[in-house]
């Protein structure tokens, strides 16, 4: 944790204190990112903890960690990059780049959710956390949040004088090739969602108006959301922010991976 020069956290300045914080939230994220890993790798869910414990306490000790996990990982992840994006870009244009995200993912999540408009016919279930009226997981949002903030914070940090109108498509596409990661781990391994309900002998694959879908929406809600042109250098620990969606990105390779060795 970064040294303060003050008596006590309360009397820190606002650029101390948010180091302090952001590196408690960052610490977090990456102890849950491990222990994701070893939970994902291994194949444990909540539908066979018998098969990894006897005891019945064990196992819904087991049950109630898993159905919350993940959320307590996107959680942080959102976190990270938000205490970033905020340094960076200052609160103002943070509430709002947040804001955008959130209500039009939402949006457009729960319409696809009830209707399969625009990315397929698809229904989440409980294991990404609770969900919205029983319909959008509260997870589903944050994870729109940290995958294009947090690929604006990767682009940037690669290339910092980026076009705002190229740094969109830059953000798009990264969403996409998250996505294209995800997808199966999301709906084979850990069950966030379940593509074409209802039919019998469904597809082995989503429907390609979802990558498409995917693809627009990032473009259009990152091309809504503010930033500064003149960035301010925030020094600590300039990069760990733009790693997060690299991060999650290795993650799941390393479960397609884990899952390609176990056939």
């Amino acid at each position: 944790m970064p040294k303060v020069q003050v008596e006590s956290f309360a009397e820190a300045s606002p650029i101390e204190r948010e180091g302090v914080i952001a590196t408690i939230v960052w610490r977090i994220f990456l102890i849950w990112t491990v222990i994701g890993a070893a939970v994902m790798v291994a194949g444990l869910n909540g539908g066979n903890v018998a098969a990894w414990t006897s005891s019945t306490a064990a196992q819904e000790a087991l049950i109630s960690i898993l159905a919350y996990a993940d959320l307590i990982w996107m959680v942080s992840a959102a976190a990270v990059v938000y205490l970033r994006v905020a340094a960076l870009d200052g609160l103002t244009r943070a509430r709002l780049s947040a804001a955008v995200i959130l209500a039009g993912s939402t949006a457009v999540e729960w319409i696809g959710a009830q209707t399969g408009a625009p990315f397929g016919p698809y229904r989440y279930t409980d294991s990404f956390g609770p969900r919205i009226l029983g319909v959008l997981p509260i997870a589903i949002p944050l994870a729109w949040l940290v995958i294009l903030l947090g690929a604006r914070l990767l682009v940037l940090e690669i290339q910092p004088t980026v076009t705002r109108i190229a740094l969109s498509f830059w953000v798009a596409g990264i969403a996409l090739l998250t996505d294209l990661n995800l997808e199966f781990i999301a709906w084979k391994v850990r069950g966030y969602w379940q593509w074409y309900p209802g039919e019998a002998n469904p597809p082995g694959w989503p429907p390609w108006q979802n990558f498409f879908s995917w693809f627009v929406l990032a473009l259009v809600l990152h091309a809504l959301t503010p930033w500064r042109d003149d960035r301010p250098v925030v020094a600590h620990r300039v990069a760990r922010a733009a790693l997060v969606v690299p991060i999650m990105n290795v993650l799941f390779l390393l479960v397609h991976v884990s899952r390609w060795i176990r056939a």
